[in-house]
């Protein structure tokens, strides 16, 4: 795979969570406007993550070169300057999302099963590609020797500890399920 074909994995699997979220928010803002405000937040953020990903796209192409291969196994740094991919499979991730959209689609989703499919997403291996990303954006602002916009990724890092955040504590305010609530701890001690 090369590095602009992960760069549109990426920004689709952002897009498509982004959409998810939104329709959470009109399947399920007549619960309470609180809750219709909450997804409206989180399919947001999720806009937000896919526009960086198009920033970074930029500044890696430009350093690296868009056919860069991006390897699955540790590669000699004087062969390619990018870190070896993670063990994981974007498969299974594209056929978990298409799982939660045909749910969604079928118009009959419980509150309690729009937390337990964020925590899902949130903790999901799409989020290994995300900061897999972040970690070239790094190497790429180094190696271009423009610093200032480390200030912009370590601004990224902290919103997604955020964004993880306002899931769990919506969850533990709205939903009564203990086993739901185990999961959104779960999903905070993950991402601290």
């Amino acid at each position: 795979m090369t590095l602009e074909e992960l760069f549109d994995i990426c920004q689709n699997l952002e897009l498509r969570q982004a959409k998810l979220y939104a329709s959470f928010a009109l399947h399920l803002g007549d619960y309470d406007e609180r809750i219709a405000r909450f997804w409206e937040r989180m399919s947001t953020e999720e806009w937000q993550h896919y526009i960086l990903v198009d920033f970074g796209r930029a500044i890696c192409i430009e350093t690296f070169g868009k056919d860069t291969v991006i390897s699955e196994t540790d590669t000699d740094e004087t062969t390619s300057p990018i870190v070896a991919f993670p063990p994981i499979s974007i498969q299974d991730i594209t056929d978990a999302l298409d799982a939660h959209e045909s749910k969604v689609e079928s118009g009959r989703i419980s509150l309690d099963e729009a937390f337990e499919i964020a925590i899902e997403i949130e903790g999901s291996e799409s989020d290994t590609i995300y900061l897999y990303l972040l970690s070239i954006m790094r190497q790429a602002i180094q190696a271009s020797d423009q610093p200032y916009l480390m200030s912009r990724i370590v601004q990224v890092e902290k919103d997604m500890v955020s964004h993880v955040d306002g899931l769990v504590q919506a969850t533990l305010k709205f939903s009564k399920d203990p086993s739901l609530n185990r999961k959104a701890h779960r999903l905070k001690e993950e991402h601290i």
